[in-house]
């Protein structure tokens, strides 16, 4: 039997006043007698024809567990709601709840997935960060910042979503077909500095130091350098074709001042945010089928970059640093 809402309760206490009995308007409405009845006395003793206020479903945790549940989250934070909840007797949702109503409210999230960071590689980049934490920014527009970046034919990258209903789920307007190999890569390598960037360059094969000597150094990068005077400097990370022995001696050969960089750092370096806007815009302005489709979009996009765009990533050098010396070397949001 359906309740009586406002409006009726009112029109019920109306006609009961202009003198119609509880049996004849509970057959109005198509309730109870003793529903009509108790509305009645209701009305006469709070004026009103609202319900009372009522308790709520009693809780099944005390203010001590729920600050309990909290603690348990916070030092754990990949304890799930489930394993939570079977220890102490409660629902999931119950646990989702409580975190929820913290005075800093505990959320679900999907985490973040960084460089293995040992305690030599945070003291590391901590120490790298204070030595140039003088820097400004005529320092930073001095340094080529430069990087290899893989692409492929058929990238995931968790930003993609579907709207879809209950039961969609497997339908082929809402299924994102993935090549499990990727469907083919192209390797590039290209550099930033200031305002301006070099050409990208097309890597056939593996990179190893030969092949970054002949088709990277002495085809662009080097140049590239030479023409922009003396006070320069080549930043590359230290994988192995970057520290070899003989990358060092034509690196050297040619005076080539080169930046020290702390190992597992791409977060520190400003190009690696180039390479993820270079892929959002060939995924969402290119079709891409083959190999050459995607290496022909790379070479468009990268042309597209604009001086101001690039200068705004070497501008964020400083406040790189200083969130990474917060951070005490750890993982930052770079």
């Amino acid at each position: 039997m359906a309740r009586l809402n406002n409006d009726q309760r009112n029109q019920a206490i109306g006609m009961l006043n202009a003198g119609r009995s509880a049996a004849a308007v509970s057959q109005t409405f198509g309730c109870s007698r003793k529903t009509i009845e108790r509305l009645r006395r209701r009305f006469r003793a709070t004026g009103n024809v609202r319900d009372r206020p009522r308790s709520g479903r009693p809780r099944v945790t005390t203010a001590a567990d729920d600050r309990y549940i909290v603690t348990q989250h916070l030092r754990n934070r990949r304890l799930s709601a489930t394993a939570t909840g079977r220890q102490h007797g409660i629902h999931p949702q119950t646990v989702r709840n409580r975190l929820r109503q913290n005075v800093q409210p505990i959320r679900a999230y999907r985490p973040y997935f960084g460089q293995i960071l040992t305690r030599h590689h945070r003291a590391a980049r901590r120490n790298w960060c204070r030595r140039h934490l003088r820097w400004r920014r005529n320092d930073w527009n001095s340094v080529l910042f430069s990087d290899e970046s893989r692409f492929n034919i058929s990238h995931a990258d968790g930003r993609e979503r579907v709207y879809r209903r209950r039961g969609e789920r497997f339908a082929d307007a809402c299924v994102i077909e993935r090549d499990r190999f990727g469907g083919g890569s192209v390797l590039v390598w290209g550099g930033i500095m200031g305002g301006n960037k070099t050409r990208l360059l097309v890597i056939n094969g593996n990179i190893n130091a030969q092949n970054y000597i002949n088709n990277v150094l002495t085809v662009e990068a080097i140049p590239f350098l030479q023409r922009r005077g003396p006070n320069v400097t080549l930043m590359h990370d230290n994988a192995r074709p970057h520290t070899a022995a003989a990358t060092r001696r034509v690196l050297a050969a040619h005076n080539v001042n080169v930046l020290d960089w702390p190992a597992n750092s791409p977060d520190l370096n400003p190009i690696e945010h180039i390479w993820d806007e270079l892929g959002r815009r060939v995924r969402t302005n290119h079709a891409i089928n083959t190999v050459n489709d995607l290496a022909a979009a790379l070479q468009v996009e990268w042309n597209n970059l604009t001086a101001p765009f690039v200068q705004r990533y070497v501008n964020s050098m400083r406040s790189r640093i200083l969130t990474c010396i917060g951070q005490n070397g750890g993982h930052m949001r770079y």
